[in-house]
């Protein structure tokens, strides 16, 4: 648990303190420096102007998603699937799946990339130099394509005013104001660092607009400051909707954010409360999933997809609107962290009986599904670590989404992709299939 700042003991009321088993111990924490001034929004063309190009030719575009690749003891995993990504990365018909797809793009990582070791009399725990050159530089050597990245819980940590924390080594690799090969790169790669503007920002490439938020590190998630009434990324959410729905371009609209805001997992209930764990508030806060809702309603925009990640296996949700509108929200936390997470574990330890698809996600506490809406698991993968493939294809006017096992530690089995779930997304209709 975090160290107390000076008053925190008058605002954290005991009982917050007593929380469940699996409840994350992150405490909120802002963000170390303030946002850059301008748009904070990234081209692809800004960093790949030939790739962009093609892209734009072709209509057609396939990247890669994953999260939660860190590890504090086994490589195995997270390596098994950095490998066949950089298999499809050259080949996209490495594990078979659509005929539409494209050699990768590249890859966005939908944050953990690193993790310390629990064991605090480890001398190595808090050398983030280390944690990003064996859990991510390494990790992804012979990854050919670039990396873009959204920090999960894991990254935003702050617990050092010197520039040594987690968060400030994620900005200093992923937020950078240049490239050149990171001094935490210590590989043999020459991956060089990227240049996203801030940890949230708006990444646009010629067929998509990814909205790319972050959820902090805080149990269940936040935006913004639990104890302030300042809603700054908030406020930049609805904005940069508003701002993407007037320019009506074509382009679709992606949304990813580390915390799930639905979850089939038998545990939601806790690990999507917000208002447990040690972050102290005195109001009772709004879940992920009642923030977004808010934001899509005060800009008039629903993303066609939302991507997330902290739970470490693979589920896909499908939530449907009153009017009939579908949006697929995909959990993609099996990028090598181990063990893979199995959805009937509870927050006790216990296990129930394994899901019978489809399972109805839980409302988090604090949010109730509108009359004639609901989120429904319709499919999951807690067995085996892997990664996500989406196909967007303008001209066909679909998003199909593959879901590639790499690592089973059952059958210690490993190397190239195995397709395990598809989808496609009917970006005129709103329909899945």
């Amino acid at each position: 648990m975090a160290k107390k700042t000076s008053g925190e003991e008058e605002k954290t009321p005991v009982e917050k303190l007593n929380f469940p088993k699996c409840v994350e111990e992150g405490c909120w924490a802002p963000i170390p420096v303030p946002p850059p001034k301008g748009p904070l929004m990234l081209k692809l063309k800004e960093v790949d102007a030939d790739l962009s190009s093609r892209i734009k030719d072709d209509e057609v575009m396939s990247f890669h998603l994953t999260g939660c690749t860190g590890t504090d003891g086994n490589h195995a995993p997270g390596r098994a699937v950095a490998e066949a990504m950089a298999a499809q990365a050259e080949d996209a018909r490495a594990g078979g799946g659509s005929e539409a797809a494209k050699a990768a793009a590249f890859f966005f990582h939908l944050g953990d990339i690193i993790y310390k070791s629990p064991d605090k009399k480890n001398p190595e725990r808090e050398d983030m130099q280390k944690l990003f050159n064996d859990q991510f530089y390494t990790t992804y050597k012979d990854y050919s394509r670039n990396i873009f990245a959204i920090p999960g819980n894991h990254d935003g940590k702050l617990k050092d005013k010197d520039g040594k924390s987690a968060i400030d080594h994620f900005m200093m690799n992923f937020c950078d104001i240049d490239r050149h090969v990171s001094s935490d790169n210590l590989s043999s790669s020459k991956r060089k660092t990227m240049i996203q503007p801030y940890p949230y920002w708006l990444f646009r490439t010629p067929l998509a607009y990814f909205v790319c938020l972050y959820s902090n590190d805080i149990n269940g998630g936040q935006l913004d400051d639990p104890e302030s009434n300042e809603t700054p990324q908030f406020n930049w959410l609805v904005d940069t909707l508003k701002g993407i729905r007037k320019d009506d371009d074509g382009r679709a609209v992606l949304l990813a954010i580390h915390y799930p805001p639905f979850s089939g997992g038998s545990n939601f209930p806790e690990r999507g409360n917000p208002n447990l764990g040690p972050t102290p508030h005195t109001r009772v806060l709004k879940p992920l999933a009642k923030i977004l809702q808010e934001a899509f309603e005060a800009s008039k925009l629903y993303p066609d997809a939302v991507f997330s990640a902290h739970a470490h296996h693979y589920q896909r949700l499908t939530y449907s609107c009153a009017g009939g509108r579908q949006i697929p929200y995909l959990i993609v936390g099996s990028g090598g962290h181990a063990p893979v997470e199995a959805l009937a574990e509870r927050c006790d330890g216990s296990f129930g009986a394994p899901p019978q698809l489809p399972v109805l996600s839980v409302a988090p506490s604090g949010f109730a599904f509108p009359e004639g809406e609901s989120a429904q698991m319709v499919q999951y993968n807690d067995k085996e670590h892997g990664f996500m493939r989406m196909t967007l294809d303008l001209k066909r006017g679909t998003l199909i989404g593959e879901y590639f096992a790499a690592y089973s530690a059952a059958s210690g089995t490993t190397g190239l992709p195995a397709l395990r779930d598809s989808f496609t997304l009917d970006l005129g209709k709103h329909r899945v299939s």
